[in-house]
């Protein structure tokens, strides 16, 4: 009788670590995607996650993409130390698609995750070669085709230090070597701003909305592609609390933007837009010039290797829009104690430029001038 029972016994046993071997082998619910996660980040040599990390992991799982596209649904910094939030869309600055946000005189800020999303990557960097410290960078992905940056950080929270680089790099290339799953209103870091302007800055991408240029040959960056407004992620009372706060912060006061900017000034047959010093040019390689009008300033810049402007005038006075400028126009902008660039569209493809110190000259100056092409 004991046999009997003995295996009997060793039969269910049998049967039932069958069943569960099975189910670890079939299993499509979040514990089968806790334990992959967790595979995947001792295979990057990250810490083991904590509770409250994998209870966000799952939820965001859970929502799939039923929550697409994403909404931001916590400030991302504190409101009242803020002067201004910058449209896109930027010509002289260093990227088109970033939100320059200008801190208080005197401030420093903290900076949460506004909702939750999955940290890519941590970026710790010199930035520029007089640098004497490092800053810090944090990339967001969505899991709808939307990821956000928040870079210029001075320092990172206890949590997010555990995945920065012990060591400042000297280049701030963003691998995705990441998948944590961080909270809406998690602490991030501090920042006080850059030193140059008391900004930190604000930068969203959406793979699934392209912006219209001319010739798509000349622009192969992602932010001179795919950034959006991050501002438009919010939604009601949110949205319109920092929609009231996009402009610009002059010695003269806050001046409120029309709208959040674009990315794009592309118009054709007029002198808005991008143009390009040869055919190898694009606006991350070779020179290349920018002109566009924003909340009645005219912006002209040129660059090189997408570095800062080699030439940069902002003419807040003139009436003439460079949408307004045709084929065989040209229009001469300036900037009080920053000088002149003249322009002169030759047709559909083709633009001069001229540029000199002082005010500007009664005619286009052909013998000093310079071909950029579409």
């Amino acid at each position: 009788m004991k046999k009997i029972l003995i295996i009997v016994l060793i039969a269910v046993a049998f049967v039932i670590g069958a069943l569960y071997l099975t189910y670890l082998l079939m299993c499509e619910d979040d514990w089968c995607y806790h334990y992959e996660w967790q595979k995947e980040r001792r295979t990057d040599s990250y810490d083991s996650s904590s509770a409250s990390a994998i209870e966000g992991n799952e939820q965001i799982e859970e929502q799939g993409e039923s929550l697409c596209p994403p909404v931001f649904n916590f400030e991302f910094t504190d409101f009242s130390k803020i002067d201004a939030f910058q449209p896109i869309g930027s010509i002289g600055g260093a990227s088109p698609g970033r939100s320059y946000i200008t801190i208080k005189q005197g401030e420093t800020v903290p900076v949460y995750a506004p909702m939750d999303a999955t940290l890519k990557a941590v970026v710790y960097a010199y930035r520029g070669p007089q640098a004497d410290h490092g800053e810090y960078g944090l990339k967001f992905d969505t899991k709808c085709g939307i990821t956000f940056f928040l870079d210029h950080l001075d320092s990172v929270s206890e949590e997010m230090n555990k995945y920065a680089p012990a060591e400042p790099a000297r280049s701030t290339a963003v691998n995705d070597i990441l998948s944590i799953p961080v909270k809406a209103g998690t602490l991030l870091g501090y920042t006080d701003g850059t030193s140059q302007a008391r900004t930190f800055d604000f930068l969203a991408t959406d793979s699934t909305k392209k912006a219209f240029h001319i010739n798509p040959d000349r622009w192969v960056w992602e932010q001179s592609l795919y950034s959006i407004c991050p501002y438009d992620l919010y939604e009601g009372e949110l949205k319109e609390k920092y929609y009231q706060k996009i402009g610009i912060s002059r010695e003269s006061g806050f001046e409120k933007a029309e709208n959040c900017g674009n990315i794009s000034y592309d118009i054709e047959n007029t002198i808005s837009g991008g143009w390009f010093k040869d055919d190898a040019a694009t606006d991350r390689k070779g020179e290349f010039m920018l002109i566009g009008e924003r909340d009645g300033i005219v912006d002209l810049a040129v660059k090189r290797e997408s570095e800062a402007a080699i030439l940069r005038v902002s003419d807040s006075a003139s009436e003439e829009s460079p949408k307004d400028i045709g084929i065989g126009e040209s229009v001469c902008y300036e900037e009080p104690g920053n000088g002149w660039a003249y322009v002169k569209l030759v047709d559909s493809e083709t633009i001069e430029l001229a540029s000199g110190s002082g005010s500007c000259p009664s005619s286009f100056p052909a013998s000093n001038s310079k071909t950029y092409y579409r």
